[in-house]
């Protein structure tokens, strides 16, 4: 009798999985259709959600993938090319090292300055023939170019710049020939892209960091210089290329 009810009951049931079947196909058939299968998928590592890929390790998010320009190759613009050391003059420092003529010349300049006095700096420039140039567009007299130079309208600044142009190392320009000549400031005989922190500092003592930046511009120094002869005559003391 127990047999009988289960036989009942197996074949009550039986219908109704024939309907879930048939409905699990249907479904089934439809996810086909539209090119989608169900799946089910753990959990990604990125927090994201599952099948979700972040940029990085060569994966990238599909509609980001940058364009490609065959014909607009990207512009890679040149470093500007910077001064081989070996092509740079020795710089010096050791007073003693000059020559006793440019010596005594540079001492002779370095007391006027120092002591402010313009009759004593007319003296020094009375030592040269020809004089020194100090104007590439004024042959006036020296004092008055120095003076109109000056911000404070005596010439006293003038005189502290030129202090610190000869306070710097220096160069030998045409060693050995008869247009050898001694050059201060170093740098103005460098490439403004050349020189070092160091150097920089140096620089600094002389102009200002803006006046560097407009000369880096241009590419060459266009602040005061002093040249001195090897025989002992100052050249010039000007400012510009």
């Amino acid at each position: 009798m127990r047999l009988s009810g289960l036989v009942k009951m197996s074949i009550s049931a039986f219908p109704l999985a024939l309907v879930l079947s048939a409905s699990i196909l249907a479904f089934s058939g439809e996810a086909q259709a539209f090119g989608t299968e169900p799946s089910i998928t753990g959990p990604s590592d990125n927090g994201l959600g599952p099948n979700v890929a972040v940029p990085g390790n060569n994966d990238i998010i599909q509609g980001d993938t940058p364009e490609d320009n065959p014909d607009e190759p990207p512009v890679i613009e040149p470093a500007p090319p910077r001064a081989s050391p070996a092509l740079l003059p020795d710089v010096h420092y050791d007073l003693s090292a000059l020559p006793p003529k440019v010596a005594d010349m540079r001492g002779r300049i370095v007391a006027a300055a120092m002591a402010g006095d313009m009759q004593a700096m007319r003296q020094v420039i009375g030592l040269s023939n020809p004089p020194p140039a100090f104007s590439a567009l004024d042959d006036g007299d020296p004092i008055d170019i120095l003076k109109a130079g000056s911000g404070d309208g005596e010439g006293l600044e003038t005189l502290a710049i030129l202090l610190d142009v000869l306070d710097a190392g220096w160069v030998v320009k045409d060693p050995g020939t008869s247009r050898e000549r001694y050059i201060w400031p170093y740098f103005s005989e460098f490439p403004p892209d050349s020189l070092t922190k160091h150097q920089l500092v140096e620089v600094y003592r002389v102009l200002t960091a803006g006046d560097f930046e407009d000369m880096k511009a241009v590419g060459a120094y266009e602040f005061y210089r002093v040249e001195i002869a090897a025989d002992g005559r100052w050249l010039l003391f000007m400012s510009g290329e």
